[in-house]
């Protein structure tokens, strides 16, 4: 009964706010509560390279002996230790006003390497870190435990369980959100780890998200989801058009790193190809020079090269005089829309003042497209006939109608920008809509005006 009492402030409190998930890298996550407890989960240790912790944990977590779950150094504190390496029976322990239970497990399915998944309820929410789960399945008593999550931090390792054996474990936990990790980033982390090509095909439902993100019971999805996050970074990498955190990027499209660049002016780019220094400023991606746009202190464009390989991550780097200002992840995928306006069949930029009308065909500048046919050099200004994307795509109007494009190619004298003609149907509503492009991901939503 004291315990109980003791936890009820705290549970209350937690109940009401929303939390805040971040992740380090490797399997390392910051859970941080407003006006309550934070949690870091299995932080990496300083060899990974990821950024260390720069809160005041209350509580953190290790789920089995491996360095690179038992980081605890990097973590500001004080803070009490859920410690997950001497477990062999189901133990629960109390720490930050928060109830842990320490469910035993195996690193691999052989039953030699122990690994505890250790589960706890913040701010309303069941979580569990799953640390290097490697069993090929759950016991009974385990499942037991692990019932009615809602988010999993839960990933593959070299050793034990491959991405089609962490795909069947999250169908059989069917927690509302997966969270993988434990993969190699070109940020940090283990080389020896599986890479995000590895992990990409094996599992269902995969949602891209930002280094942290906000989330509560009411924002949680209907049915279960994998997220893939980035790390925490001291720069960003977004599609130039949506400008969203965590979104991919895809080969030709136009890309910006934003970030704190100390003594970058601001320059812009003119004529073609592009050049890969401005201002004395680089971004190297992949080791390479990217074409740039424009620098400032704050926010670089460039062109993401067309040779970099889909279903793949980079490291940005921002450099300025041999010294390093910002580094990023560049998720890449064969394509991810980005849309940056509408223009009118008369060229204006469509808006409630200059609305469209049935039956005209509408412009739609964007980036994103991915490959194109013939091929353009990185940097180069897109020639007359324009080359052209695949036909995989779609344009879907706000009341779900879909229309099919009438061309999709680069815009001429452009670098990267993509441009998709749509005849507007006779039969479309009038009045205030919204315009989406899919292809492998769903664009920014984009205000289309219609006249009646």
């Amino acid at each position: 009964m004291f315990r109980l009492l003791l936890l009820t402030p705290f549970a209350l409190l937690c109940a009401a706010q929303d939390v805040k998930v971040s992740w380090i890298g490797q399997s390392g996550y910051i859970i941080q509560s407003p006006g309550g407890p934070t949690v870091v989960s299995d932080p990496p240790g300083a060899g990974q390279n990821f950024l260390a912790p720069t809160v005041q944990a209350d509580a953190v977590t290790v789920s089995h002996a491996h360095g690179d779950h038992t980081g605890t150094d990097t973590v500001r504190g004080p803070f009490t230790l859920v410690d997950g390496r001497p477990i062999r029976e189901r133990t629960e322990m109390a720490a930050a006003g928060l109830n842990f239970v320490l469910i035993p497990g195996f690193h691999d399915n052989n039953g030699a390497t122990p690994n505890t998944v250790i589960r706890w309820t913040q701010s309303g929410l069941g979580f569990a870190q799953f640390g290097d789960f490697g069993q090929a399945q759950f016991t009974e008593a385990q499942l037991a435990g692990l019932r009615d999550l809602d988010v999993a931090f839960i990933a593959s390792n070299h050793i034990g369980i491959t991405p089609q054996g962490v795909n069947a474990l999250i169908r059989q936990l069917r927690p509302r959100v997966a969270i993988l990790g434990h993969f190699f980033c070109p940020l940090g982390g283990l080389p020896r780890n599986l890479t995000l090509r590895d992990v990409l095909p094996a599992v269902d439902q995969v949602v891209f998200k930002p280094s942290t993100f906000t989330l509560s019971r009411a924002t949680l999805p209907a049915t279960t989801e994998v997220w893939i996050m980035e790390p925490l970074a001291n720069a960003a990498t977004v599609n130039a058009a949506s400008s969203a955190a965590g979104v991919p990027v895809a080969p030709g499209s136009i890309a910006t790193v934003y970030g704190e660049f100390p003594g970058v002016g601001a320059c812009r780019a003119e004529g073609s190809p592009l050049p890969t220094s401005l201002c004395g400023a680089q971004v190297m991606v992949d080791g390479k020079p990217a074409p740039l746009y424009f620098t400032s202190s704050t926010q670089i464009n460039l062109q993401v090269s067309s040779q970099l390989e889909a279903n793949n991550q980079y490291l940005a780097e921002v450099r300025m005089g041999g010294a390093s200002l910002g580094r990023a992840l560049i998720t890449v995928l064969p394509s991810a829309p980005g849309l940056f306006l509408v223009l009118n069949a008369d060229g204006r930029v469509n808006s409630a003042a200059a609305p469209a009308r049935r039956g005209e065909t509408i412009r739609i500048l964007a980036t994103g497209q991915g490959a194109v046919t013939p091929p353009v050099a990185d940097g180069e200004f897109a020639p007359v006939p324009p080359p052209e994307t695949d036909t995989f795509l779609g344009v879907y109007l706000s009341d779900g109608k879909l229309i099919a494009p009438r061309s999709s190619a680069l815009l001429p004298g452009s670098v990267g920008v993509w441009q998709i003609e749509v005849a507007l149907p006779d039969s479309a509503p009038t009045g205030s809509l919204s315009i989406v492009v899919v292809k492998d991901l769903v664009s920014n939503s984009l205000p289309l005006s219609i006249a009646p």
